[in-house]
């Protein structure tokens, strides 16, 4: 066996990252699972041993996305000791995310969009994202010294969601702009005020 082909990702790891980008970039609807196959150059019948249906390979993805965010909410969080930093540095990285080349927005929002049914399995799972991405702020807000933490969490959400959602139509410079001047203007509004420094002698 070659090199070539024993570093070839298993079928399944390729179906799922086939899917992963075409759902992102043409809609979970809009793409079939045949497609999906030929992408990933795998077969249906290897598809449906690893999930058992379009669903399941929907929701795989959508489990994955939702660590990614854990992951990345850690990674821009962890170098800023003081919560107020954190919220900050938060803002300056979805600001960051805007502007990234081929970026549509937040991949769980577009997929709820395309099942706006509450009980649809694809809509609840991402209901539950985001109500955990609300504690998170929400949590950081308390830390920080916010008299309504529940409320300044629920803003930065609205506000973070917003801007992605805003792509299409402000365009990533706008949308980043409007993105941290309102954001900062929240946080100066909620936040105590941070106290001056003053030196010794």
């Amino acid at each position: 066996m070659s090199n070539a082909t024993a570093d070839r990702p298993k079928a399944a790891e390729r179906i799922q990252a086939a899917a992963k980008d075409l759902f992102y970039r043409h809609g979970i609807r809009a793409t079939g699972v045949e497609e999906v196959c030929r992408v990933a150059e795998a077969t249906k019948m290897s598809l449906y041993r690893t999930y058992s249906s379009k669903d399941a390979l929907v929701a795989a993805i959508l489990c994955e996305d939702s660590a990614g965010y854990d992951a990345w909410f850690a990674e821009v969080t962890a170098p800023h000791p003081a919560p107020a930093a954190k919220l900050r540095a938060l803002l300056a990285a979805v600001a960051a995310k805007l502007a990234m080349p081929d970026y549509r927005g937040c991949p769980l929002l577009l997929a709820q969009a395309e099942f706006p049914d509450p009980e649809h399995p694809t809509h609840r799972l991402v209901a539950r994202h985001k109500a955990h991405m609300r504690t998170g702020l929400t949590e950081l807000a308390r830390q920080a010294g916010a008299a309504d933490p529940a409320l300044l969490g629920d803003t930065l959400a609205l506000l973070f969601d917003g801007a992605w959602a805003s792509l299409p139509y402000l365009g990533a410079a706008r949308a980043g702009e409007v993105l941290r001047q309102g954001a900062e203007a929240v946080l100066a509004n909620l936040l105590p005020p941070v106290p001056p420094v003053t030196t010794a002698g």
